[in-house]
């Protein structure tokens, strides 16, 4: 094609003349004898019926104009740099040239010209708004190259149209994706001025155009896709932050990459804490199997359904139901791990709560039919032990302490009938509002004086903003009385307890805390406290801890228990705050 351009003599151009005389007469011409795409350009203008001696003018209106320059605006602005080059090379060739930039129907969006041209010297219509389409103005190098989507070179007397045979035009399409023709860069210049250059930088440019769009659609579609991801993860965030469960979300390297609102609550740990760290790290002393399951989930490659487990945050054991899903990529492979959590601690609160009223209302009833029978005989020995006493007197001693011993024991078993009955029907709390800070403080000044006959400690580390609540002060004195009998009895003449208070807002309730650095308690003892006449001591009666779970659940709270062997013991009291009874 550039050779075309570059040796196309004068002569040749009379030998052209020639054929296009003899074939807009209606003579037979060789197809041969001309460029095949001349000769299919004039088959296509005589059939449209054009006149080769009359220009026909096709015009759009300001309007529309302006409207179809808006649509070539990016392709011009990105042609800018090339034109400039074009416009350089033809000059040096040619005292006149026209560039032009057209859209995909042919119409001038854009005219470039010499000095001279831009005057009126010239008598090509080339002017914006002014269609350049074949079935026009015929043949040139803007309408055929619409025609034929590929570039193309129409010199002198190739044009079908006389007015057009002083020219030698080269054109070249500007294409999307789908190959339509987007827009048309087409450069006009007298012949016999032809510079070999014109048609490669023609060529260029448009090439270089569509490059720039399409890297320009590139760039869009990533905004977009980026935009829509954002989207995405906006909405993935609004659902799984709505969520009650938990949701946490792993990468194959087991790094958490999303943690919603209640995995955050559940484990007490803001997102942003746990983001981007290994999984494992947060679960250690907090999961209590060995290796969590969202983990086994991404190693194994299988997931894992209604599977339960316990947990701990940095306040409470948590009991969650734990279904695991993987997630894969492209092709097939494991890309990480998505875990729900769905926390079911107060629901097997409730079923403990259950199952210890079940244990009090058999005691309760057996204490209702035993009590009576017991207290009665009992009261009856009692009083002739008395009276027995009495009759002795001073005169035989040794009995006289006898009958004393006789109505301990009895005024003993009368107590732990007391406590019985008091652990099956227990006394209705009397709630008024007070300061549980205060309540141990008061506690513990009455308290480490006996602690200090073994040489115990008693400290305190209470939460100073702790609100007021709602109980009954004996009944809870009461509780940490038991509590702390039994830590001092585990201590055995050494070690300290500690009575201390946390304010948890979330859950709204307060945490009250008896802790000792006891030996601990075993493991397999920890799901039997609270059980009546349960007791690892040589004289206790098992009910203690039994009465002050029973006051504690009467009080809407509940009590946990922590404990390792050799480390110590720490019983943690929650009372609701929010509550009115």
């Amino acid at each position: 094609m550039i050779d075309r351009l570059i040796s196309v003599p004068h002569l040749n151009q009379s030998q052209l003349l020639a054929r296009w005389k003899k074939f807009i007469n209606g003579e037979p011409i060789d197809a041969q004898e001309i460029f095949c795409e001349t000769y299919n350009a004039w088959q296509r203008c005589l059939k449209n019926g054009i006149n080769p001696f009359k220009l026909k003018i096709e015009c759009l209106s300001e309007a529309e104009l302006q409207y179809r320059k808006a649509r070539v605006r990016e392709i011009i602005r990105l042609l800018e740099p090339h034109l400039q080059t074009i416009k350089r090379t033809v000059s040096t060739h040619s005292d006149h040239y026209f560039i032009v930039v057209a859209d995909h129907e042919g119409y001038v969006m854009e005219v470039y010209c010499d000095k001279e041209s831009a005057s009126g010297f010239c008598d090509l219509p080339l002017y914006p708004g002014v269609c350049f389409a074949e079935k026009y103005v015929g043949n040139n190098g803007i309408g055929s190259v619409l025609a034929i989507k590929k570039p193309l070179a129409v010199i002198g007397a190739e044009h079908y149209i006389e007015i057009f045979h002083k020219w030698s035009c080269v054109g070249a399409p500007i294409l999307d994706d789908d190959g339509a023709v987007m827009a048309v860069i087409e450069v006009s210049i007298p012949c016999g001025s032809e510079s070999p250059y014109t048609f490669s930088l023609t060529v260029a440019a448009a090439k270089a155009v569509e490059a720039a769009l399409k890297q320009t659609q590139m760039e869009r579609q990533l905004q977009e896709s980026k935009k829509f991801l954002r989207q995405l993860m906006q909405q993935r965030d609004i659902i799984f932050n709505a969520m009650s469960q938990g949701v946490v979300i792993l990468n194959k390297e087991g790094i958490v990459t999303f943690f919603n609102k209640a995995a955050e609550r559940i484990w007490n740990l803001p997102a942003s804490e746990i983001g981007g760290k290994n999984f494992d790290c947060f679960g250690q002393g907090r999961c209590w199997r060995p290796e969590p399951l969202l983990l086994r989930t991404i190693r194994e490659a299988r997931p894992f359904t209604n599977i339960e487990c316990k947990c701990r945050n940095d306040q409470h054991d948590k009991f969650l139901l734990v279904n695991t899903s993987l997630l894969r990529d492209e092709n097939g492979s494991v890309a990480g791990a998505i875990g729900i959590y769905t926390d079911v601690t107060e629901l097997r609160r409730q079923e403990a709560r259950i199952r210890e009223q079940e244990k009090l209302a058999v005691v309760g009833q057996m204490a209702a039919g035993m009590a009576h029978e017991i207290r009665n005989p009992l009261a009856s020995v009692r009083g002739f032990a008395q009276l027995m006493s009495e009759k002795i007197g001073p005169i035989n001693s040794t009995f006289k302490e006898y009958m004393e011993i006789m109505i301990q024991e009895i005024d003993q078993a009368d107590s732990f009938i007391n406590n019985f009955l008091q652990l099956a029907r227990p006394k209705p709390p009397t709630m008024q509002q007070c300061s549980l800070n205060e309540l141990i403080i008061s506690f513990a000044r009455i308290f480490e004086s006996q602690a200090f006959l073994q040489g115990v400690k008693v400290k305190t580390d209470l939460q100073g903003d702790l609100p007021p609540i709602i109980l009954d002060k004996d009944q809870i004195k009461q509780v940490l009385l038991n509590l702390c009998q039994n830590a001092l009895q585990a201590l055995d003449m050494q070690g300290t307890i500690i009575l201390a208070t946390r304010y948890h807002k979330e859950e709204k309730e307060i945490c009250l805390s008896v802790i000792d650095d006891g030996p601990g308690i075993p493991p397999e003892n920890l799901d039997k406290l609270g059980t009546p006449f349960f007791t690892t001591k040589d004289k206790g009666t098992g009910l203690g801890l039994s009465i002050s779970y029973t006051i504690v659940d009467r009080h809407r709270g509940r009590i946990e228990v922590d404990s390792k062997l050799g480390e110590g013991t720490r019983f943690s009291i929650y009372l609701p705050v929010d509550q009115q009874f």
